[in-house]
């Protein structure tokens, strides 16, 4: 990847400058590699930033961000075609991207309440989620009891105690050591990004997060239903 993925170090950067290595025409507009970006592509669950991109008298609208073929791809609309080499100005959509955020939080937190309350991994294992409009967890297992509101409130507990969440970059050996759970067909050949929730545990994450739970807000788990050997947790942030 020749693009350096500036959000995976600060996830509250807002702008940056950066090269234009490529452009391509893609439908009535551009996409633009760069050589870094604040920009998040869609992935993981989370959905993609927007924003604009801007040098000397070119204005693009950044409406898509997009990891494909091992690139990141900024998908922009604009009315004349930008120039490679150029340096461009990059600003993100802030409010959206701060809400992603607090939605991608509040899913790890309402994860790490399931480990609290002695569900997961053993008997519920994640292995897919959305963190955008309508956000939800599946786990694969199922618990016969009704779980919805002793998970809300464990949630909410880890909320109100501020607990900080912290990111780094280590080799898969020693994020095995600490996760609660490792996610199936993670490489084993390069340093991974680790989360990690103070007091409480480490999973593998490459995500955008906020620095605390407090920042997530009150969370309300809108259901928990068995489905086919699942369980779909859905929740809100408000």
């Amino acid at each position: 990847m020749q693009t350096k993925q500036l959000y995976l170090d600060d996830s509250y950067l807002k702008e940056m400058d950066a090269k234009i290595l490529e452009v391509r025409p893609e439908g009535k507009g551009w996409k633009l590699l760069l050589d870094q970006t604040v920009f998040y592509p869609m992935g993981g669950g989370q959905p993609t930033d927007q924003g604009v991109l801007t040098f000397s008298s070119w204005k693009g609208d950044v409406y898509m961000v997009m990891a494909k073929d091992g690139e990141i791809w900024h998908y922009t609309n604009a009315g004349t075609d930008p120039v490679i080499g150029a340096i461009v100005h990059g600003v993100i959509n802030w409010d959206r991207r701060y809400k992603n955020m607090r939605v991608h939080s509040a899913g790890h937190v309402v994860d790490f309440a399931m480990y609290l309350l002695g569900y997961s991994p053993k008997q519920l294992m994640p292995y897919k989620g959305d963190h955008g409009k309508k956000p939800f967890i599946v786990y694969q297992g199922v618990v016969d009891e009704d779980i919805k509101q002793k998970l809300e409130d464990k949630s909410n507990e880890l909320v109100q105690k501020d607990l900080k969440f912290s990111w780094l970059f280590q080799p898969y050996e020693a994020l095995q050591k600490e996760a609660i759970y490792l996610q199936p067909g993670l490489p084993t050949d390069k340093p991974l990004r680790t989360l990690r929730l103070e007091t409480v545990g480490a999973v593998a994450d490459g995500g955008t997060q906020v620095h605390s739970t407090k920042e997530v807000g009150k969370i309300t788990i809108q259901s928990v239903e068995a489905v086919n050997g699942e369980t779909w947790v859905k929740y809100a942030v408000m």
